[in-house]
């Protein structure tokens, strides 16, 4: 997948090999995987030890057994998502049609992905919206304010410390949450 920042990481793989040629085409930042995500949809290397494409990457994962591999994008309308690798272990050529039921898979893949990645920015923006709010209670009993004023109180925490409104919401609930737990665990209980 591709994560913000461009950052490129395997989320599951079928051997060794793979996390190993996974990594090391995005340590290189180069190999049909890497232009798979960022230039071609699909990119097919058959005769792994003759194709010069990617000079650093090629020489190693031929060393390492490669024969041939095909990189596929996953992508949707609005971004890349991002790629799929199969590697040949023991055949020189991509078998015909196989690039474009791979492409077929990676659509599927890319829909599937596309959900869980939905799914969880909703997730995240319920618990952001649980925390900012939680926050603006606590700052409201506090300084006895409106809550407006208590969320505009964040707002200007968070921009003049450069601190995303989240976390200083999170650290305005963590400090609530540990005083709270001081007081009370202070306080005598009858057996």
């Amino acid at each position: 997948v591709v994560h913000r920042g461009g950052r490129i990481e395997t989320l599951a793989g079928t051997g060794q090999i793979v996390w190993d040629l996974d990594t090391l085409q995005y340590d290189l930042g180069q190999g049909p995987c890497v232009d798979a995500i960022r230039e071609f949809p699909v990119v097919a290397v058959e005769h792994a030890a003759d194709d010069p494409r990617w000079p650093d990457y090629m020489p190693a994962a031929v060393k390492s057994g490669l024969r041939a591999q095909l990189g596929v994008r996953l992508f949707n309308d609005a971004e890349t998502l991002g790629g799929l690798n199969l590697y040949s272990l023991d055949s020189e050529t991509i078998d015909s049609g196989a690039a474009e039921l791979a492409a077929l898979f990676a659509s599927h893949a890319t829909i599937a992905l596309g959900r869980a990645r939905h799914e969880e920015h909703l997730n995240d923006a319920l618990v952001t919206r649980k925390v900012i709010g939680q926050a603006i209670g606590i700052i409201a009993e506090r300084y006895k304010i409106t809550d407006d004023r208590a969320f505009h109180f964040l707002v200007r925490a968070s921009t003049t410390s450069n601190i995303r409104l989240r976390d200083i919401a999170q650290e305005v609930v963590d400090t609530a949450n540990a005083q709270y737990g001081e007081s009370s665990g202070s306080q005598g209980s009858a057996p």
